[in-house]
């Protein structure tokens, strides 16, 4: 089990990813919506390259019990 500051700092590093993803969002749209088609297509594969790179940052889905201390 872990103990009650971990437990803290791992619910505010899932509110932040959260967070992150929201803004994220945000950006794409407003980009989407004001730039034009050619840049939308590089756009676009940045933002693949974004998720490739940062997929393994992500939260493995483990709630903070089931973690085990380190």
């Amino acid at each position: 089990m872990l103990s009650e500051n971990a437990e803290y700092l791992y619910r505010v590093k899932i509110a932040l990813q959260l967070s992150f993803i929201v803004w994220v969002m945000l950006v794409i749209f407003m980009f989407y919506a004001t730039v034009e088609a050619t840049t939308r297509i590089y756009g676009t594969f940045l933002l693949l390259f974004m998720v490739v790179i940062f997929t393994p940052f992500l939260p493995d889905g483990a709630g903070y019990e089931e973690r085990k201390p380190q």
